[in-house]
């Protein structure tokens, strides 16, 4: 196959090759002769541009247009203004110079055969193998190839009449071109990369429904940016997206409720198979029966990464959501529900969202999970609302309380770790014991009260945005607003019975009735546990009798709640649970093997059982015992100092009414 033009033909460029197709030829010889008949040249077409539209001649376009995805004008008249202008010598003109151009490209095809049966080495490599293949696929979709196409198709059975169906295949190929030209410079236009990976064949066959979708859904842009970006899932699932698309739940859902995060498939079908009925969770359509599986797509199928940028709402394998606000007891019900057994999965870290979601997807995959979590102090709002977003179950919502000024006292008595130091010398009680610090200093002050109005000591003022973050959970069959005085003291035992009940996580047992009477965030949050260093071979660890490092760690690890019992980085969680690894597995407390006097301090000091007579040794011929016992009086001196430093709601009040004055 040799080019007619008089410039050098590459056979290693696949552009080349198909402009060279007869096809291709053909479409610049009807767009040339459309100019022609016209009076219209390159140099003035500009100047009669809206001249040619009036004409509506199916032919009409910028001769720079057969290079490019620019967009041709659709021609809006079901009559064929350019076949009625003809004459009959004009029409004869044209078959004869189709024909011509015909047999010599067939010519030109018979050299190339008869060349390479006498040198072989002359053969075309095949043109998948040239570089700029994908590059070149295009040129199939421009207009002068898609005209060409149709004369060829029409061609094929002339003797059937088929010419006369030749307009229709004319506008036919005009508006497949102008669809592709008009996606594809909306994909461009959207991220050049993108449109840089498309496979043009692939949106070709699909670009009508395609150009609809750009059509219908242009005034709904995140729809269009979730398509753009998962374009290549689209072209590999276009009916089941369009029925979804297409649809009256769609439309009543996300369109009509400017959903900012719509999905590109129907949740309902990707959770036909797992509709929970331990949690009687209501569906979103009343024939919820009648939903059937996608036959090739499940949540199983789809990866959580790629769910994500679906926008696919997690799998409704849980039973209710948690929405805690800071400052309110939230770790006090989180302590409460993990003693129960409830199971917990957190929706917190909402600058890391993301990595939330896909460790959420992947456990509700096959876990049955009672409560996802979010605790609202986080700094990313957007996050926020799209976390919620894609929590889509219909399930109710268990939101905690405190009064106002109850929360700016906590505040402002809250204390935060001075240090991440866990592991200290036996001697160094002064170091162990200081450990807290608020604001900047050794004990609560007022000073703090507009850090914690303006909550800047925890994220931002969302922990105060209750109305707001309501609104985001879409779903909600009920919202339960928990009152934090109904989990202190003796109500706690009673309040999660209440809860397990409305909420179908296990009941609390009898036997850890003290346990639920118990304060966590008490005076020791900050100061244990700890670990003191007798010698290499001996570690003590100091714990609060009430729960120990087990339950703490057990608590941060399932909930993944950052600054909840233990602010610590990985290094040194790993650290401290290195050394208490032998003294947790099987241990002994030393405080009545030693003598020790509790002081009436709710501790434990625990030390391995296999060192018992290292310790014993150690008491009788060193200063343990001695270091231990003025350690104990320095812990009780601190917590008492703690406890009467503390603001209270009086001087709070006082305080905000004299900034008021």
């Amino acid at each position: 196959m040799y080019c007619t033009s008089n410039t050098m033909f590459n056979p290693h460029s696949a552009k080349e090759r198909i402009k060279n197709h007869l096809a291709y030829k053909l479409g610049l010889a009807l767009i040339e002769y459309d100019k022609q008949r016209q009076g219209i040249s390159q140099e003035n077409f500009n100047s009669k541009e809206s001249q040619n539209n009036k004409t509506n001649s199916p032919f009409s376009f910028k001769p720079q247009e057969t290079l490019n995805h620019s967009i041709p004008v659709r021609g809006g008249g079901h009559s064929n203004p350019y076949l009625d202008s003809f004459t009959p010598l004009a029409f004869l003109n044209l078959l004869l110079s189709l024909y011509k151009l015909k047999q010599t490209h067939k010519q030109q095809q018979q050299f190339y055969k008869q060349t390479i049966q006498v040198f072989p080495s002359l053969k075309y490599p095949p043109l998948q193998s040239c570089k700029d293949y994908p590059e070149s696929l295009s040129y199939k979709y421009h207009l002068a190839y898609l005209l060409g196409e149709a004369l060829l198709q029409t061609n094929k059975t002339w003797y059937r009449g088929s010419y006369f169906t030749l307009h229709k295949k004319i506008q036919k190929a005009k508006e497949k071109y102008q669809e592709i030209s008009y996606i594809t410079k909306e994909l461009k236009a959207f991220s050049q990369k993108l449109y840089e990976q498309i496979d043009i064949i692939e949106l070709a066959n699909s670009s009508q429904e395609i150009y609809s979708l750009l059509q219908t859904y242009k005034d709904y842009p995140p729809l269009l940016q979730t398509l753009f970006l998962n374009f290549s899932f689209f072209m590999q699932y276009p009916n089941e997206i369009l029925q979804w698309l297409n649809s009256k739940e769609f439309k009543e859902q996300y369109i009509n409720t400017n959903h900012p995060y719509p999905p590109l498939l129907n949740p309902d079908r990707l959770n036909a198979k797992r509709e929970s009925k331990e949690c009687n969770v209501e569906s979103q359509r009343e024939n919820r029966d009648s939903i059937q599986p996608y036959p090739n797509l499940s949540y199983e199928s789809i990866p959580a990464e790629l769910a994500w940028d679906l926008n696919l709402p997690l799998p409704r394998n849980y039973c209710g959501i948690l929405v805690f606000f800071g400052l309110s007891g939230h770790l006090a019900l989180l302590a409460f529900l993990y003693q129960c057994g409830a199971s917990i999965i957190s929706l917190s870290n909402t600058r890391y969202a993301k990595k939330d979601y896909y460790a959420a997807y992947q456990t509700l995959l096959t876990n049955h999970i009672n409560f996802l979590t979010h605790i609202n102090y986080m700094q990313d709002k957007e996050n926020r609302k799209h976390i919620f977003a894609l929590a889509d179950a219909k399930v109710p919502v268990l939101i905690n309380l405190r009064d106002p000024i109850g929360r700016l006292k906590h505040g402002i008595n809250h204390g935060w770790y001075k240090s991440n130091q866990w592991i200290y010398e036996i001697n160094q009680h002064k170091e162990a014991l200081d450990r807290v610090t608020y604001g900047g200093q050794d004990k609560p002050h007022l000073d703090l009260l507009e850090s914690v109005l303006k909550n800047k000591n925890i994220g931002n003022i969302s922990i105060w945005e209750y109305h707001q973050t309501i609104q985001e959970i879409r779903n909600a069959s009920s919202i339960y607003y928990l009152d934090m005085q109904e989990i202190v003291g003796k109500r706690t035992f009673d309040t999660m019975t209440q809860l397990s009940q409305e909420f179908r996580f296990p009941l609390p047992k009898e036997e850890d009735r003290k346990f639920y009477e118990s304060k966590i965030n008490n005076q020791y949050r900050y100061l244990l546990p700890i670990i003191f260093r007798v010698n290499e071979e001996i570690k003590i660890l100091v714990e609060q009798s009430t729960y120990n490092i087990e339950f703490i760690l057990g608590l941060n690890l399932s909930s993944s709640i950052v600054g909840g019992f233990l602010a610590i980085n990985d290094y040194n969680k790993n650290e401290l649970l290195n050394h208490t690894f032998s003294i947790l597995q099987d241990n002994m407390d030393i405080i009545s093997q030693l003598n020790l006097d509790s002081l009436g301090l709710q501790i434990k000091i625990l030390a391995d059982k296999k060192q018992s007579q290292e310790i014993a040794y150690q008491a009788n011929h060193s200063n343990l015992k001695n270091d231990l016992q003025q350690y104990l009086f320095a812990l009780k001196e601190k917590i008492q100092s703690i406890e009467t430093n503390k603001v209270t709601e009086y001087q709070e009040f006082e305080r905000m009414c004299a900034e008021l004055d």
